[in-house]
């Protein structure tokens, strides 16, 4: 028997021989399987749209393989999905209002670089005792009466944190150092964490300041 490196598909309706249809099944456009009765099919669901050169699949694709393609556009990503790999330059969004959002942890073994704002957060202490957040980057404390400040723990996850407390109020002679009107600034409560060795430090005078830094250890130290 002959071998052929070609088939013929016949676009009208009719029965090729050998017992299957040799005729094209489906809408058009439709790409043509082998089905079990020995005839070709197809099915809206696989077209290849030759106005737009676009294959158009609606359902689910298992590829056992690799996927090799110039550009990716992706809608929503299964939350299934525990790790992503990339090598070279990576690029996300393509506006400045796009937002891209991470819970958990970000590490950062190279350069930060920001061509915009870059939003710290801020928040104003008004009543006598603060435990300062996770999220928190400057503490402005908006009360002549004594505050105390207690710092979040010092550990591995935000080694070289910084935090800013800024005394907002503007007391005639100054914030006294009395423990009624002074800013205490503490460790956080029942850990053994330190502030350059000490278990608080206080701010008096007139719109102090102070910044810290976390080592990572257990620590806190002032700049």
């Amino acid at each position: 028997m002959s071998e052929f490196g070609w088939a013929f598909i016949s676009c009208s309706a009719g029965t090729g021989g050998g017992g299957g249809s040799a005729d094209a099944q489906g809408p058009t456009g439709s790409l043509q399987f082998h089905t079990a009765s020995g005839g070709l099919s197809g099915s809206a669901e696989l077209l290849f749209l030759t106005s737009s050169n676009t294959l158009r699949l609606t359902g689910t694709l298992d590829v056992s393989g690799t996927i090799n393609a110039n550009e990716f556009n992706i809608n929503v990503v299964n939350r299934d999905v525990i790790n992503l790999t990339a090598t070279g330059s990576t690029k996300f969004g393509d506006t400045a209002d796009d937002k891209h959002q991470f819970t958990g942890s970000v590490y950062i073994s190279g350069n930060l670089f920001a061509s915009g704002a870059v939003q710290l957060n801020y928040y104003r202490v008004t009543s006598t005792v603060y435990t300062a957040s996770a999220n928190d980057y400057i503490i402005g404390v908006s009360t002549s009466s004594g505050v105390t400040v207690r710092l979040p723990q010092s550990t591995n996850e935000n080694t070289g944190r910084i935090l800013v407390i800024k005394d907002e109020m503007s007391i005639t002679g100054g914030r006294p150092e009395t423990p009624s009107g002074q800013i205490a600034i503490s460790a956080s409560a029942g850990s053994s964490n330190l502030i350059d060795g000490n278990g608080y430090v206080a701010l008096a005078g007139d719109n102090a300041s102070i910044t810290l830094y976390s080592s990572g250890d257990g620590n806190w130290f002032i700049t």
